[in-house]
């Protein structure tokens, strides 16, 4: 503030303190540079503090990332309003430094998990990475032009061809649809109409006095026709809405089971993965293929063939563990070689690695298959791994995924 608002003043001259608080208090003046640059010394000082204090674990740069986005989109839609003119480059700009931050944040939380953080990312990792953020923000970009009130009307007459296919076959579902629920709905109404019925209130009307002649007349409780269709629609939707319910329920746990069979019958790992965006995905399921084809061939559709493939997946969980705690397997490694290097990764559990190595050998090369006591014993093997591997050996696992099929 001296060298800037009080520039001109000799360097003895220390009135410049007074100065500073006589301007600030001065509420007719205009903006006081004094307070401009205080504010901006407290708004350095806080992006300093908050840049050498930031935790860049993938959560909080996820929520940095997200926190900007909404900010960038709020001043954005602002100085649209004020100056009429549009920040959209910027949000591209943003979008590419965000998920690229994003995913280093992500490699290097993995590589912690996997003890190998420290290593340089290799530069065809990085030109991979950069790559799937240009096609993504890319195809952001296009989508962005194309989601118009016109593009979307121009795809939509494109479909027409598609809607008039679909037209009488949709028709025919709801035909069908409403087919089924008739006798449904039929029922309720006439448990409805019932339970009205029993609800009729019956009221005797006294004779009114000095009328000789006249009867007591009951009062009933009659539902108007208007009611009556208004109940009926009510019931119909809310046994549509309870379908709707049962059909999206079934869906969601089919989808969660599907969803933990992947997770549970990954293949086993056999390397390092190339930078093909994806088109190893392919090769591991040709060879997948392949390799349920030979059991099939060896041991038919039978016990033994499901048998086979727990083993299977028992050793491939066994080597995605040893993965993890950065004893990998190489690329055509053959299992009893690789032996010491889990016995490695699990220290202590000998024994336990031979039969699970000895039972996969067995089913995956030769055609001997295993007992069902042997299959036992190697899932007992396995849960041991892994409660070592979860932090002791007395605790039990919270989640034990099923290795059998």
């Amino acid at each position: 503030m001296r060298l800037i608002a009080y520039a001109g003043r000799p360097a003895s001259d220390l009135r410049w303190l007074v100065d500073i608080w006589r301007d600030l208090g001065d509420v007719n003046a205009r903006f006081p540079p004094v307070l401009a640059l205080g504010l901006a010394n407290l708004f350095l000082w806080q992006r300093a503090t908050a840049a050498t204090s930031r935790d860049l674990g993938f959560f909080a740069v996820g929520v940095s990332f997200r926190l900007g986005l909404l900010l960038l989109i709020a001043t954005a839609g602002v100085y649209l309003y004020v100056r009429g003119e549009s920040l959209t480059f910027l949000l591209w700009v943003y979008l590419a430094v965000g998920l690229t931050g994003s995913a280093v944040a992500r490699i290097h939380e993995k590589a912690t998990a996997a003890q190998t953080a420290g290593s340089a990312l290799p530069m065809r990792r990085m030109v991979q990475l950069l790559m799937a953020v240009a096609a993504t923000v890319g195809g952001t970009m296009l989508l962005a032009r194309a989601y118009t009130p016109s593009g979307v009307r121009t795809f939509l007459h494109w479909l027409d061809p598609v809607w008039r296919l679909v037209a009488p076959l949709f028709e025919a579902l709801l035909w069908l649809v409403g087919l089924v629920l008739d006798p449904i709905l039929n029922f309720i109404q006439a448990g409805l109409a019932a339970l009205f019925r029993r609800l009729a209130i019956d009221i005797a009307r006294p004779a009114p006095s000095g009328a000789p002649g006249m009867t007591t007349q009951p009062l009933r409780f009659v539902i108007p026709p208007q009611v009556a269709v208004l109940l009926k629609q009510i019931a119909a939707g809310l046994a549509i809405a309870a379908l709707a319910l049962v059909v999206v329920g079934v869906l969601l746990l089919f989808l969660e089971r599907a969803q933990r069979g992947r997770s549970l019958a990954d293949g086993e790992d056999e390397g390092g993965e190339n930078a093909t965006f994806g088109g190893g995905l392919l090769r591991r399921g040709w060879r997948q293929a392949r390799d349920l084809a030979n059991l099939v061939r060896r041991y038919g559709l039978s016990r033994h063939l499901l048998e086979a493939l727990s083993v299977q997946n028992i050793y491939a969980n066994v080597c995605r563990i040893a993965r993890r705690r950065g004893h990998g397997r190489r690329p055509a490694q053959p299992p009893d070689i690789y032996l010491p290097v889990l016995r490695s990764a699990f220290p202590g559990h000998d024994a336990a690695l031979e039969r699970i190595t000895d039972a996969y050998m067995r089913v995956h090369y030769g055609d001997r298959p295993v007992t069902r006591a042997e299959l036992a014993q190697a899932r007992a093997d396995y849960f041991a791994l892994q409660t070592a591997t979860r932090g002791g050996e007395g605790r039990a696992p919270s989640s034990l995924p099923d290795t059998s099929l």
